[in-house]
């Protein structure tokens, strides 16, 4: 998640939702009477007869008065009625404003102390650096931090590359570019690491890597660009370079959590799933709590989201936290076969 804007004295925040860990996190900061702004999705049927009319997806801006907030799988569906908003759109009329990841939404309420340090609590963990990214060529080298909030730029170095492949090693300036990547990766322990350049400079900087720690090989992806310059991150942004690898960043993450929780269940260790849970909540020995996407659906068909919603607010207020594992990827299919829910634990509880 990330703020964009926030107004302290109309109350206003400009939100970003970056994961589906975000929906779940407005869902508890919108209350009912907030005034929430963003897109209306509508079908519109364009002119035309018979078959050679055609229905298209259109965009309209509408800030509504939240009457009913509800989390399906993927998408935060605020309902109420229609303040103002583009000119199509009737006001006082009743509307919903679908909320999925990617989109940005605008939230004006009087907040509570505890919202404003659940929306802290969310842009931090989105800011946690998913990647590192190094561009370069023959007289630079950039170094920037991946987010799910953006990018954050980490430093610059001047470099005085040989322009042909095969030369004797020199003082070039690489060897900091080289020393800076060794103490971030073991610093913050991004996922990956893109190397984006023109011609043979990312292959030559992989080698020198690999001298230095053979292991650094598997997170590194090679990328081509037209400059070593700070130009070149926009670079990778417009061809969706980046898009994949954060999406990959959070499969990775969700991948890893759901490995670890089997790895516990498998040795009869520190890990519950299916009715378990609850004893594992009431026993304040919950460290993180996974559910499905689609568990939370289920809830709201059966009416027992309520019950769903007090267990996950006790999670939280044991400090413990929680993860929503999407059922598009092979992590959330095995959490699934699990009951849908699971929890790492802080001890044994029998």
């Amino acid at each position: 998640m990330k703020t964009l804007s926030f107004n302290k004295k109309e109350g206003i925040a400009k939100i970003r939702v970056d994961t589906l860990d975000d929906l779940w996190h407005l869902s508890k900061i919108i209350e009912i009477g907030d005034k929430i702004a963003g897109e209306i999705k509508r079908k519109v049927k364009l002119s035309g007869e018979g078959e050679r009319s055609k229905v298209v997806v259109k965009n309209y801006f509408a800030k509504i008065t939240a009457k009913k907030i509800k989390l399906e799988s993927a998408v935060l569906k605020v309902s109420g009625e229609i303040l103002e908003g583009s000119e199509e759109l009737q006001t006082g009329s009743a509307h919903t404003l679908d909320i999925f990841t990617g989109d940005i939404i605008k939230i004006e309420k009087s907040w509570k102390e505890y919202q404003l340090r659940r929306l802290e609590e969310a842009e931090k963990a989105s800011k946690a650096p998913k990647a590192l990214v190094v561009v370069l060529d023959d007289e630079q080298a950039h170094i920037a931090a991946l987010t799910a909030s953006g990018f954050q730029y980490l430093a610059g170095f001047e470099l005085r590359l040989a322009k042909k492949r095969f030369v004797e090693k020199t003082d070039n300036g690489l060897g900091k570019v080289i020393a800076e990547i060794l103490r971030l990766n073991s610093e913050s322990n991004p996922q990956t690491i893109v190397i984006a350049s023109p011609i043979f400079w990312k292959e030559n900087l992989l080698e020198a890597l690999k001298e230095k720690d053979a292991k650094i090989e598997k997170k590194i992806k090679l990328e081509g660009v037209s400059t070593g310059t700070k130009r070149a991150l926009n670079e990778l942004i417009n061809r969706g370079v980046l898009e994949k690898v954060l999406k990959s960043s959070q499969l990775q993450k969700e991948f890893e959590l759901i490995e670890e929780l089997l790895v516990e269940i498998a040795k009869k260790g520190l890990a519950v799933y299916g009715k378990g849970v609850i004893e594992a909540v009431n026993a304040n020995a919950v460290k993180i709590l996974l559910f499905t996407d689609e568990i939370i659906e289920k809830a709201r068909e059966k009416e027992k989201f309520s019950e769903f919603e007090q267990l996950i607010d006790k999670v939280e207020a044991q400090g413990g936290r929680v993860h929503i594992i999407s059922t598009d990827n092979e992590a959330g299919e095995k959490l699934k076969g699990l009951g849908g829910i699971a929890a790492l634990l802080r001890f044994k509880i029998n």
